[in-house]
């Protein structure tokens, strides 16, 4: 397994390059007025951090063996939670939906506490409307909670 987060840390890294390099062709802009490359560029620049972070996880970490996943019924759970996910969005909007899918990952799948479980949810779910519904203002299924 490690011998495989290295190659794929690398070719994270080596497309992420290409990603800015390509994005800087495009054009960049400015902040106020950006160009065409300026979104994928920033991506790009996420990505290689991201592969770089994983590069320096991968060579400082102990070769101790990884934990698997290869409990059919956690798969089948998430797979259950992601689909109820969906049919529940309409009904109950975004914010409840998320909130109630990662606490569903975390203390039924991840089987973590109580408090972290409602923090974490709390916390993802509010980030997220944060993200898409006030800086990006989207329109998100604001469902039972109205709008």
């Amino acid at each position: 397994m490690v011998k495989a987060d290295r190659w794929i840390a690398f070719l994270f890294a080596l497309f992420s390059f290409y990603v800015c390099v390509e994005s800087v062709r495009l054009g960049l802009g400015t902040y106020q007025q950006p160009g065409a490359g300026f979104v994928p560029f920033c991506a790009g620049v996420i990505l290689g951090l991201l592969s770089l972070a994983l590069i320096f996880l991968v060579f400082a970490r102990d070769a101790k063996k990884a934990e698997t996943w290869h409990n059919p019924d956690r798969i089948l759970m998430v797979f259950l939670a992601i689909l109820g996910f969906t049919l529940l969005l309409e009904w109950l909007g975004f914010i409840l939906s998320a909130l109630l899918l990662i606490w569903f990952l975390l203390k039924v799948v991840e089987r973590r506490g109580w408090s972290f479980s409602v923090a974490v949810a709390l916390l993802v779910a509010g980030a997220s409307y944060v993200v898409f519904d006030v800086w990006l203002r989207a329109q998100l299924p604001a469902g039972i909670l109205g709008s």
